[in-house]
């Protein structure tokens, strides 16, 4: 029997590919019950719900399965189940399940999950443990403070080798080397990406010189620093708009030693008091340029992106694309980094997963469960 079945889930119209729905319930029975249960709901985590899912979708997934053109780490059960299966059986097989009660349940819970998950802040963790740094640096790692340096901005793989550094105590500093002390080798390289992504400001504190009369002695440092302070490369640092008074005691530590650092002790040794002041103040002046450095996405803005093709809140009404509302969390996980790993081809859902990183992905995976009835 050929039909067209239509089932509401909420405001949602899902729409069944032509299909024999009793046929295709013997073959379930018969070929996939054993894992994806006698009601299209998966048995184990990692197992999809197939229950209320567009048919369209799971008669492409089925031949894609049997032509060995997706893989999961069930390709051998998947293979063996659809081998020997024709076109008409598998239509049979998505029309089934698409007939059967969604695994989105009942339209409260499906307007449940169109509402977006709750906002949170990419960065809570890194400002946890960067809250000391917020005295003499800046909240954002713009400074106030004369004689500190602005930390927004500046590279993170400068400042990765600075702190560590301090650390190690070959940047002598006591304070930051106690501060830095207990971070571990990811934690160093969370703060300075950190900082790396925020916006940098002109340090508004007084000059120690005069910018205009800076511009002579600063020319010796272009080529490393750029000519106005903004430089490209990730392990070199941005001079531009940090307070004057720092960039002066920091060439003053680049004289006598207490940073070691050969090429910059040759450049500065011949330079005054004065030239110091004049190209401290040159290097304030001048306006910091924000690194091409995106910040993390918060999970409300992955889910806006994904919802974009799978519907408000994972409920899709387009048949080429998967109801994710009230899908199996692990199955979620286990897809979006098959997807992200390069594992599952799909060049959308490569692009779209590559950014994310493991945090993102369970959060995403959370919020498209929980469309589930609880």
């Amino acid at each position: 029997m050929t039909f067209c079945t239509a089932l509401i889930v909420g405001a949602a119209l899902q729409t069944a590919a032509a299909g024999d729905v009793e046929a295709g319930k013997r073959t379930a029975d018969k070929h996939c019950a054993v894992c994806h249960g006698p009601e299209g709901m998966g048995g184990a985590p990692e197992v999809p719900h197939l229950a209320g899912q567009h048919a369209d979708y799971m008669s492409t997934a089925l031949q894609q399965y049997k032509d060995g053109r997706r893989v999961s780490d069930f390709m051998v059960a998947m293979t063996v189940a659809v081998s020997t299966l024709s076109g008409e059986e598998m239509s049979n097989v998505a029309a089934y399940y698409a007939s059967l009660t969604p695994f989105t349940q009942v339209a409260a819970q499906a307007a449940k999950s169109d509402a977006p998950p709750e906002e949170e802040d990419p960065f809570a963790a890194v400002k946890a443990m960067t809250e000391a740094c917020a005295g003499c640096h800046g909240e954002d790692g713009n400074s106030d403070q004369p004689g500190s340096p602005g930390l927004a901005g500046q590279h993170a793989e400068y400042m990765v080798d600075a702190l560590n550094a301090y650390k190690t105590g070959s940047r002598k500093h006591d304070m930051m080397q106690a501060f830095v002390e207990p971070f571990s080798t990811a934690e160093i390289q969370e703060i300075a990406f950190y900082y790396a992504v925020m916006k940098p400001l002109r340090a508004e504190t007084p000059m120690v010189g005069d910018s205009f009369a800076g511009r002579a002695p600063a020319a010796a440092c272009a080529v490393c620093h750029g000519e106005d302070g903004n430089v490209e490369d990730p392990k070199t640092p941005r001079l531009a708009g940090l307070d004057s008074e720092y960039l002066a005691a920091a060439i003053v530590a680049y004289q006598d030693g207490a940073r070691d650092h050969d090429v910059m002790r040759d450049v500065v040794a011949a330079l005054d008091k004065t030239d110091i002041a004049n190209m401290s103040a040159f290097y304030a002046a001048k306006a910091p340029k924000a690194l091409p450095v995106l910040k993390p996405l918060t999970t409300k803005e992955w889910a806006e992106k994904c919802n974009r093709c799978h519907g408000p809140g994972g409920n899709s009404t387009d048949p080429r694309f998967p109801i994710l509302a009230g899908q199996s969390q692990a199955y979620l996980i286990k897809t979006l980094k098959h997807y992200h790993g390069g594992e599952r081809g799909d060049p959308m859902m490569f692009a779209m997963s590559f950014a994310m990183n493991e945090a993102d992905i369970l959060k995403l995976a959370a919020y498209y469960a929980r469309g589930a009835a609880q």
